[in-house]
Order: C-alpha cells, then sequence, then structure tokens
C-alpha cells in the first residue's frame, strides 16, 4: 500500500487509507491501481476484497497499519500482514521477500 504509483512510492501509514494499491510481481515489474475506497470510512473489507479479486497471486501485503477487519480477512486467505512505517515499494517488497519485516 502506497502513497504513489511506482516502485520509488512511498509506504502508505494506513492499509485502508492509502492512496495506491502497488502490486509487485515475482517476474518483475508491477501493477498500480487507485484505492477507489481512500477516503471512505469503513472500506478496510472492500478494499481487502478488491486486492484479491485484482491480484489472486498475493502473498503478502505491507503498509504502515492494519485495521482488525482487513487483519481476520486476510488471514484467512492465508496473506501475510506486514508492517512498515517508511521506505519504498521495492525496498520492502525485497525485505518482505527475505521475511525482514514484522508482521501484523
Amino acid at each position: 500500500m502506497a502513497k504513489g504509483a511506482g516502485l520509488g512510492a512511498w509506504v502508505d501509514t494506513d492499509f485502508a487509507h492509502a492512496r495506491q494499491i502497488v502490486y509487485v510481481k515475482d517476474s518483475g515489474g508491477f501493477d498500480a491501481n487507485e484505492n477507489p475506497f481512500a477516503t471512505k470510512e469503513g472500506s478496510s473489507l472492500k478494499l481487502s476484497q478488491l486486492i484479491v479479486d485484482a491480484f489472486p497471486k498475493t502473498q503478502v501485503i505491507v503498509a504502515g497499519s492494519f485495521d482488525d477487519a482487513s487483519r481476520v480477512f486476510f488471514n484467512e486467505k492465508n496473506i501475510a500482514l506486514c508492517i512498515a512505517a517508511k521506505g519504498s515499494v521495492m525496498e520492502l517488497a525485497d525485505k518482505a521477500g527475505q521475511g525482514a519485516l514484522p508482521r501484523a
């Protein structure tokens, strides 16, 4: 979850209100989508479902924080949640892949 739409974008501090969903592919490259729920309260479950539908191979999600509803949802889908208060998408994707980020 990021503040911008590229690999150099900074991680967003709040999962539900992040501006962008940046999906880093195992094969290299990325996809970026605007978060349509960023300004809406209570929409973390809608965002969670959107991510699973749009990116079915998601294994890990990185953000500064997650609410309880998103934690339960992703736990049921066996998707790991990692916490990062700062860093770029590329840097944090590498760290998440190495298991070097704290879990939510």
